[in-house]
């Protein structure tokens, strides 16, 4: 039972990781702004009509069954979404990486990393996620190869501890909750459409 099969036969995913900011402008035009909260990551997801009802019967059950209260697993690690997430750094790997990490910072310290002489260890735009199945950050700002500190879009969740396994690019996953739960129906007797698209948003808890 899982929303992959929406991730991996869209027509098009939008991705919101923006924090909530306030902003107010005095009368002599200061414009203050303020932090909300932290980017929660949302994904709108539409899926293209016309597929069948016979491909998409049992998916169609399987969704219907986790709805808007469930928790499930998503990824990008499909053949057409992994250059979505692609590792831009230049270490031998990207399965070797773990870090220090500390609630509420903005950056964790790499306490281990695959060699790499030159160039980067990471560049921002990299995905990583902290654990087995902590939550996903992005990087937002290069990482040099002789360089441990690296700076994340958003301050760390999980709690402080060390050496924590770090999964970088495509193997990164998120869990999440449907927000928007689309109604289908049949055309041309057998072809599936769907009335809008499917929002899932961060499980935060």
């Amino acid at each position: 039972m899982t929303f992959q099969w929406v991730i991996n036969n869209a027509s098009s995913i939008a991705i919101d990781r923006n924090p909530i900011v306030g902003q107010t402008i005095t009368r002599n035009q200061t414009v203050r702004t303020i932090s909300r909260g932290a980017g929660i990551w949302k994904f709108t997801v539409q899926l293209p009509n016309g597929i069948s009802w016979q491909d998409a019967r049992g998916y169609i059950s399987q969704i219907e069954y986790l709805n808007k209260t469930s928790v499930a697993s998503i990824s990008m690690n499909d053949v057409g979404k992994k250059w979505l997430y692609k590792y831009q750094g230049n270490s031998a790997n990207y399965t070797g990486f773990s870090a220090s990490i500390t609630t509420g910072s903005n950056t964790i310290t790499l306490t281990s990393s695959p060699v790499t002489t030159s160039g980067y260890k990471f560049k921002a735009g990299d995905f990583i996620q902290l654990g087995s199945s902590g939550r996903v950050y992005t990087v937002a700002a290069d990482v040099a190869y002789n360089s441990n500190i690296v700076i994340l879009h958003r301050p760390v969740y999980e709690a402080t501890a060390s050496n924590v396994s770090l999964k970088v690019a495509e193997n990164v996953s998120w869990n999440v909750v449907c927000m928007q739960l689309p109604t289908w129906s049949l055309d041309q007797r057998d072809m599936v459409s769907w009335s809008g698209p499917f929002i899932f948003y961060e499980n935060m808890v």
